[in-house]
């Protein structure tokens, strides 16, 4: 069986803030007693039976690199790199008199190798599309649109805020702040010196600013740093958590880090003390200090919360054993208790390498309750989903198991019988939040360290996928 792989994109993430709201069902058929001025019907909605899987485009399969899809004011929009691996962006209006047709447009910029240069897409306020990737240590590479909702009218901006520090851009990311103002945030430098921006789009000026007076994360020019967020939980606060890394290598990530924020700007730890910025590694919170070699892997420790809006991180690391585990901390009266969930005798996940890697244990979705009131953690091991249920008094594991996959079979049917894993991502709807009715999926090989390989796999077809809802 080969692997489901579903990205955290962090997807993702937009505060995790990054979205689209999903189509309503067809209206009804008019009646002659409507008014006259009711708006058009579709031609799906009409005499056409809208698909429940729709061919995009060929997509390139030679690496995995992360895809988006995203939507806003019922325009759905994915960004994605075609067979000849360019960047490419395909938008529509859902319930358009036309059918929903999509509207496509290919940017002048083209994917390597590198398993790292993720396309990442968005709509502002006013609809404009602003679209970003192929980026690892390299100058900014950016399109913006002049019209709302257009993708035919982007063109190639050279500079945001500084060029300065638009030279050596990694890990692009859109997300929406809690007043919907659009944030870029972005890496300057490399992986054992990296420092990250962020910038806020304002729609009325049209034009970038910076965030923060200062840079928000610093590895001092001496470590890089690799945060997973800012996610608005429950609580009104975004949340971030962090690793530091000593090295290009992976085993070198160590100290498990954490910090919010009620704006994006000011910082704190969780006990509500103020965090000066940048947050470097002597003035970050840490929940678990994993030495170097200790199993860590940047990237791997989502963030969820509880009944109680607790803060939960699961995330990976080696125990007393020299075993790779999956590991919960949960932050208790400005404590942070942790738990190993779990019991494996033979995982041993060897991080000595640098480049992008192709891992056996992916750790990907935070920790979530239960219709019962119970913790459930997850993660993919060797392409199979194990779940683990813990109780909520004192994450103590109740089960434990694999099951079967999360996506439905209507989406996993085009898993072809090959050696090329099989992808899929849910739409985000408004930007912000996960859709449980429309996926984008593709076949994509796993990750070669960045580099080239011998032969070339045949082209994915990309597709998406409407689940009706009940």
């Amino acid at each position: 069986m080969k692997k489901v792989i579903k990205p955290f994109v962090l997807a993702g993430l937009c505060l995790t803030l990054t979205a689209c709201s999903a189509a309503s069902e067809p209206r009804q058929s008019a009646s002659v007693n409507e008014p006259a001025n009711t708006p058009a019907m579709s031609a799906q909605e009409t005499n056409v039976e809208r698909p429940l899987s729709e061919a995009i485009d060929h997509v390139w399969a030679g690496q995995r690199v992360f895809f988006d899809f995203v939507e806003q004011d019922d325009h759905q929009m994915i960004a994605y790199y075609d067979a000849n691996r360019q960047m490419s962006v395909a938008v529509r209006k859902m319930r358009d008199v036309n059918g929903a047709p999509w509207s496509y447009h290919k940017v002048p910029s083209w994917l390597g190798w590198d398993a790292h240069n993720r396309v990442e897409v968005a709509f502002d306020k006013k609809g404009h599309i602003h679209l970003s990737g192929n980026l690892h240590a390299n100058k900014l590479v950016y399109f913006r649109s002049t019209s709302p909702y257009d993708p035919r009218t982007l063109e190639q901006v050279d500079v945001m805020v500084e060029p300065g520090v638009e030279q050596r851009m990694t890990y692009p990311e859109f997300f929406k702040d809690p007043n919907g103002d659009l944030i870029f945030k972005y890496r300057d430098g490399s992986s054992g010196d990296g420092r990250w921006f962020y910038n806020r789009w304002d729609s009325n000026k049209g034009a970038w600013s910076r965030l923060h007076d200062s840079v928000l994360l610093s590895g001092e020019d001496v470590r890089g740093v690799y945060p997973l967020g800012p996610i608005l939980g429950p609580d009104g606060y975004a949340h971030m958590t962090f690793t530091w890394r000593e090295t290009p290598i992976a085993s070198s990530n160590h100290d498990l880090s954490y910090a919010r924020s009620r704006d994006l700007v000011y910082w704190e730890s969780s006990d509500g003390k103020p965090i000066a910025l940048p947050i470097i590694l002597e003035t970050g919170e840490v929940i678990d200090p994993i030495p170097e070699h200790g199993g860590l892997l940047n990237g791997r420790h989502p963030i969820g919360f509880d009944s109680q809006n607790r803060v939960l991180v699961t995330y990976q690391k080696y125990n007393e054993d020299k075993l790779t585990q999956v590991f919960i901390a949960r932050n208790e009266n400005n404590a942070w208790n942790i738990r190993q969930v779990s019991n494996w005798d033979d995982l041993y996940v060897d991080l000595d390498k640098s480049g992008a890697l192709d891992l056996p244990l992916l750790n990907n979705e935070p920790a979530f309750i239960n219709a019962d009131g119970n913790i459930v953690v997850s993660a993919l091991l060797r392409g199979e989903r194990w779940e683990w249920t813990l109780d909520p008094d004192d994450l103590s594991v109740i089960s434990e198991g694999k099951i079967v996959p999360t996506f439905p079979e209507s989406v996993t049917a085009f898993d072809k019988d090959n050696d090329i894993p099989f992808r899929a991502i849910p739409l985000m709807e408004d930007q912000t939040s996960k859709s449980s009715e429309y996926y984008l999926s593709w076949e994509a090989l796993q990750p070669n360290r960045d580099q080239a390989r011998v032969d070339i796999p045949p082209a994915s077809t990309l597709r998406v996928h409407r689940i009706p809802q009940k």
